[in-house]
């Protein structure tokens, strides 16, 4: 076949394939240098079918570009080695006997990738590790120093407060309910601060409504949000709100610049293809918008709980943790303070990574559903 047997002493493993610059891709298979790179991003972002893989493979040969070539140049796009191996035999551009060869080389060296990954990272488990040991070992010792429970509680202090809150009854219906209102204020203000944004871009007049009103939200302290609230929501649900005000102008500003990212080019590629709204959607603006919701929600979420709990503290709804923390500040034990500081950060950071997980799967490429007629577009 084209990709001979004497090639198979001089070829490394697949994934070690030389790459090729973007200007030498665009000369190769003649297109501009900025849809060259346009591609490779698509690629990078959603992948690719095999079928329109083994179309730009016929492409590029009528063009006189050799079998080594296309392996190089679209593993330099972004698409996997073994990926292009499978399609380059599936082509008859790739003989059996060197599509296994090639393939077995692609696992071997995808298996030292992964030992060198495991080996770096149990080092930097290990260095976080003993980065955290070490401070608790600075906390326990400035406690033993202060010996005043009043004024500090160190590592065992905490330990010891929190497997005495643990063991009672209503620690999980405290615990719970003030996940409850932090969560709900939060998803109540993503949901809509996501529409709001869509709606704004491509409503000029609605973005005109809506802009003042949230540069008003961001603008209002804290304070005077829960003191209002707590005069027009009651306490109960002063959480809800103030979670909810406090996240939505930080979702809507980085959303509307998220639609906003979105390549004028790549919309004209799509409405040239014949691409429906939904596929433009996922293909085209997700891609864009997906970076700033995952920035302005790893930021949002941390807010929430910040503000949900300053509110629990001030308001002092039954249940919540923000009472308990009340109470202990009033009793003065510090212990029991430090033990529900504890408490909130397992919890938030708990909703923060399921939540994130959620927006990595909803990030994740979708290029192997290019080529599959749905719905939409019938």
């Amino acid at each position: 076949m084209l990709l001979n047997k004497g090639n198979k002493g001089r070829a490394a493993a697949a994934d070690d394939a030389p790459r090729m610059q973007m200007a030498a891709i665009a000369q190769k298979i003649g297109l501009p240098e900025e849809r060259v790179a346009q591609i490779a991003q698509m690629i990078r972002q959603n992948g690719m079918a095999d079928a329109q893989m083994g179309a730009m493979m016929g492409m590029a040969l009528s063009k006189g570009v050799q079998p080594q070539e296309i392996f190089s140049m679209l593993t330099s796009l972004g698409v996997s080695a073994s990926q292009v191996i499978r399609v380059m035999h599936a082509q008859g551009v790739m003989d059996d006997e060197e599509a296994e060869r090639r393939l077995a080389d692609e696992r071997a060296a995808a298996e030292r990738r992964a030992a060198a990954e495991a080996k770096q990272g149990r080092k930097n488990f290990c260095k976080k590790a003993a980065i955290i040991v070490f401070w608790l070992v600075v906390w326990e010792i400035a406690d033993r120093i202060a010996d005043n429970r009043l004024i500090l509680a160190g590592p065992l202090r905490t330990l010891e407060a929190l497997s005495e809150q643990v063991v009672q009854l209503d620690f999980w219906v405290i615990c719970g309910a003030s996940f409850g209102r932090i969560t709900l204020g939060f998803l109540l203000s993503f949901v809509v601060g996501f529409l709001v944004a869509l709606a704004a871009c491509r409503v000029r007049l609605v973005r005109d409504f809506v802009d003042p009103i949230m540069s008003l939200l961001r603008t209002i302290p804290v304070v005077s949000f829960i003191i209002m609230l707590l005069i027009w929501v009651g306490n109960q649900a002063l959480t809800v709100f103030l979670a909810f005000f406090i996240v939505l102008p930080i979702i809507y500003t980085n959303m509307v610049t998220g639609f906003e990212s979105v390549d004028r080019q790549m919309l004209e590629m799509a409405r040239v293809y014949g691409l429906s709204r939904w596929r433009t959607f996922l293909y085209v603006y997700r891609p864009a918008f997906m970076p700033f919701l995952m920035s302005s929600a790893k930021l949002s979420l941390g807010m929430s709980w910040k503000s949900g709990i300053m509110a629990e503290v001030l308001a002092t709804p039954k249940p919540s943790i923000g009472k308990e923390m009340s109470t202990a500040r009033t009793f003065l034990d510090t212990p029991d303070l430090f033990a529900w500081t504890v408490v909130v950060m397992v919890l938030s950071a708990v909703f923060e990574k399921l939540f994130m997980e959620v927006l990595k799967l909803a990030n994740r490429p979708l290029g192997g559903l290019i080529g599959k007629k749905g719905r939409g577009d019938e």
